[in-house]
């Protein structure tokens, strides 16, 4: 079993070794530890289709049910492919057909709720895009700009916490990058902490992989496992893991202390979890 993504209290998980075919997914709630087994979406005769991603919907200051948006990638003659937005919903049941197929290249793997909508980011220099599920409509998310002498999206960070949208990318070994939050109204993201990691890397030279060049974007074993932020600014940090550890840096005092150890021997400025995010909780009554 694998955790997909977390959605106010609600977690999305699936079945962590299947194939696409036979892989399920649950919605379970940790704080009663209750769940349900989503139905598989419908599979039309002729044509050939695989779940590229699934994303939880759900707010609870709205509704007590949640939906689930899923992307179905659509094999259709001579190599060609389309996707189509699917969603169900706890409330009314069966799976619905909520688009017209589309083309795009995005992370569908890793969508984020917020303000209604699911959000994707765009792979390399594809469009990113986001999903308003009340209108049942697609439309572009506008992204800030690659720098000159990169040709795309690092997509380093890219979650929700507290309201607010994030974006994180990272351009090579940096440890020094800016944070960016989304308007709500969707006109633009503005840098909203800028951080530097050179006094982590003072502390723990163990993160420097000294095997490499320090051109290489793996220069630093370093990686964010999420953003969380708090009812004040001053309240908000990264939790991030480094050889061994999870480490939180608070992003208005530039300052930062140890959170865990991690068990068994720590291999040297090497990551105990590759590939992992964090995931957020808070306590919930919700029925799934």
């Amino acid at each position: 079993m694998s955790i997909v993504q977390s959605c106010n209290g609600l977690l999305l998980c699936s079945s962590f070794r299947s194939r696409d075919l036979n892989r399920k997914y649950y919605v379970y709630n940790p704080t009663i530890k209750h769940f349900s087994t989503l139905p598989k979406p419908d599979q039309e005769t002729g044509i050939r289709k695989r779940i590229c991603g699934m994303s939880l919907a759900f707010d609870p200051a709205k509704s007590s049910h949640y939906k689930v948006v899923c992307v179905q990638h659509l094999e259709l003659d001579q190599g060609e492919y389309e996707y189509q937005i699917e969603v169900y919903s706890s409330e009314t049941g069966p799976w619905k057909v909520s688009s017209q197929p589309f083309t795009a290249e995005a992370n569908f793997e890793k969508g984020v709720y917020w303000n209604g909508s699911i959000h994707w980011v765009g792979n390399g220099t594809f469009e990113s895009l986001y999903f308003i599920i009340d209108d049942e409509r697609l439309e572009t998310l506008p992204m800030p700009p690659i720098p000159d002498g990169w040709e795309w999206r690092s997509n380093y960070y890219f979650g929700e916490s507290c309201g607010h949208l994030n974006f994180i990318e990272t351009f090579g070994p940096q440890i020094q990058f800016n944070i960016y939050e989304m308007k709500r109204d969707y006109s633009e993201w503005f840098v909203k902490y800028q951080v530097d990691l050179s006094p982590l890397v003072t502390a723990f030279p163990g993160m420097i992989r000294s095997g490499l060049n320090p051109t290489d974007w793996y220069y630093y074993a370093l990686s964010i496992f999420c953003l969380i932020r708090g009812e004040k600014d001053e309240d908000s940090f990264l939790v991030l893991q480094i050889p061994g550890k999870a480490i939180r840096y608070n992003l208005v005092y530039k300052t930062f202390k140890k959170l865990h150890d991690f068990e068994g021997a720590a291999v040297e400025d090497s990551l105990r979890f590759s590939w992992t995010n964090g995931f957020q909780h808070i306590e919930s009554l919700c029925c799934v």
